[in-house]
């Protein structure tokens, strides 16, 4: 009725996107601040890593997955970013026409950029086994997203992979199929991980 005080609304799962959206922006702009002195954004950053990662070759489809970006997007950014000297393009050796690799100058910035110190201060927010738990949930939720728009799972070639339980923290994680890992946690569980340790 007019003149009534609106009531806030309860809604868990809206606020957990609200939550989740909210750090990834802020992730990315602390992130991008930092980036601009290598003179790259995230996603080119993020292209250069999947290139190395891809073992230095990377087709623009496999590049497209990986960002969950469209394919004409991520050539476009292909294109300029061989304008700018990060990447070159060249014949596929297998089914795809078009393969890329880093250049020397897209070498050196990938190299340049590693061990992100934003990222460090960031994420030590949390110890290391509340960013593993962290990792196993986000995959999990990653893995019931892609299902409900009926994408088919793809393995992303992480440095380390969101992991199963490990045996001693010097170990890196091994891959974790979607579905896998703990199970969901609540907002208050996930609040009082957040004061422990």
């Amino acid at each position: 009725m007019p003149g009534r005080d609106p009531q806030p609304v309860s809604d868990e799962y809206f606020m957990l996107w609200v939550l989740i959206a909210q750090t990834k922006d802020a992730i990315l702009r602390a992130r991008e601040l930092e980036y601009a002195r290598y003179g790259i954004s995230n996603e080119r950053r993020a292209v250069l890593t999947i290139i190395q990662n891809s073992g230095g070759r990377a087709t623009p489809v496999d590049i497209a997955r990986d960002l969950f970006r469209e394919l004409h997007s991520v050539t476009e950014m292909l294109v300029r970013m061989e304008k700018d000297g990060l990447v070159t393009r060249h014949r596929g050796t297998g089914r795809s026409k078009v393969e890329v690799s880093l250049t020397e100058q897209g070498l050196d910035v990938f190299h340049q950029s590693l061990h992100s110190e934003t990222d460090a201060r960031i994420f030590s927010a949390l110890t290391k086994k509340q960013r593993e738990r962290l990792s196993q949930y986000l995959w999990k939720l990653r893995g019931r997203t892609l299902e409900h728009l009926g994408v088919p799972e793809w393995h992303f070639n992480f440095i380390t992979q969101p992991g199963e339980t490990k045996a001693s923290d010097d170990v890196e994680a091994g891959p974790v199929q979607a579905g896998q890992g703990p199970g969901a946690a609540t907002v208050s569980e996930l609040i009082a991980d957040s004061e422990i340790g």
